[in-house]
């Protein structure tokens, strides 16, 4: 990790430098605002429970935090592809994975400073829309463009004839992108082409966990209802009395910012527990293969093993860094020495 060592010394930069205070701009990165194709109606499919052939699977995932300092905040953004060839970020040479916020609206000096420091190590400024990262953007856009780079990297590195599953959507389809005044639909609407055409020709799925904004399978049904519990009550209504259930519901095209994706929902039943994920993929077949595939690597807590594996790596990583950048020159806020808290509890030491 000798980018958070380089990213320490130049924080030595911003300890005597402080400007005008700025506010954060607002976005909404919500669910929404898709349009959404039912074809001929959505299928409701029992999936065979016997042994699959897992061979060839692989996960990926990242993590993300931000690490609160006096006049900063650092974006921490670690990756971890495992199955097949394994990839770590950081570890892939010419990665960024680190992003300076600053708090207040900085000097041209300070800039030119930072730009001659922070090259190659770390963002300070969107590689889209050419803005500075102060205290005015937006910190989940930062996160978002980060985010997208090192899975696309993790993406790049994956070989073989398997099927990776990334942790996530395929593209987001966030609220902010129907919002034409606002400065961040374009940078979603071009971080969504991003991953499009990096995936396009891979055997690559989305697996999406958080599902209480996602209605695309109510609106196929004319309900207004997030799709998880819709799926969990069709469930517990259809197969109720029985202990282990495997289905699937689809398919669905989702379409947004001009790019189209494809999914199926997956419910696993277990005694009274039901998980429920969004598998999404670019092609229609890929996406009902990845949902077989993802309901029978599902483990225990609603997560498919591969991307499990990968989760677990991710984070170890990312308190990693978070540790060593606690040494900062310019010392950790109170919401600083939480997520320090946090990271000392990943790695298993005393907060």
């Amino acid at each position: 990790m000798k980018e958070v060592f380089r990213l320490i010394d130049s924080l030595i930069k911003l300890r005597d430098n402080i400007g005008e205070y700025i506010s954060q701009e607002s976005i909404d990165v919500g669910d929404g605002g898709a349009e959404v194709d039912c074809g001929e109606g959505v299928n409701v499919e029992l999936i065979d429970e016997g042994i699959h052939d897992q061979q060839g699977l692989a996960g990926a995932d990242s993590q993300s935090t931000i690490l609160r300092l006096e006049n900063a905040d650092v974006h921490v953004v670690t990756g971890a592809l495992l199955g097949g060839v394994n990839a770590l970020i950081p570890g892939l040479d010419g990665v960024k994975w680190l992003g300076i916020r600053l708090r207040f609206k900085p000097s041209n000096a300070l800039l030119k400073d930072l730009e001659g420091l922070l090259d190659g190590i770390a963002y300070f400024k969107s590689e889209l829309l050419e803005r500075t990262f102060d205290g005015s953007y937006n910190e989940e856009a930062i996160r978002e463009e980060i985010r997208t780079n090192v899975e696309l990297r993790l993406a790049s590195a994956f070989r073989g004839s398997g099927v990776l599953m990334m942790d996530g959507p395929i593209f987001s389809t966030p609220k902010v992108l129907w919002m034409k005044d606002n400065p961040y639909s374009d940078l979603y609407r071009m971080l969504a082409g991003r991953r499009v055409s990096a995936y396009d020709g891979l055997n690559i799925i989305g697996v999406v966990k958080r599902l209480s904004q996602s209605t695309y399978y109510s609106k196929c049904l004319g309900l207004n209802v997030d799709d998880a519990t819709l799926v969990k009550n069709e469930v517990i209504k259809a197969w109720g009395s029985k202990a282990s259930v495997k289905a699937r519901f689809g398919p669905i095209k989702i379409i947004a910012a001009g790019y189209s994706k494809h999914c199926w929902y997956v419910a696993v039943k277990l005694g009274k527990d039901v998980n429920v994920v969004r598998v999404e993929a670019l092609s229609p077949g890929l996406a009902e293969r990845g949902a077989e595939l993802v309901a029978n690597s599902m483990t225990i807590s609603g997560v498919p093993l591969p991307i499990h594996a990968a989760d677990k790596m991710a984070r170890r990583l990312n308190a990693g860094a978070v540790r060593l950048l606690a040494a900062s020159p310019l010392g950790l806020t109170y919401e600083g020495l939480e997520e320090l808290g946090r990271a000392l509890k990943e790695l298993g030491e005393a907060a």
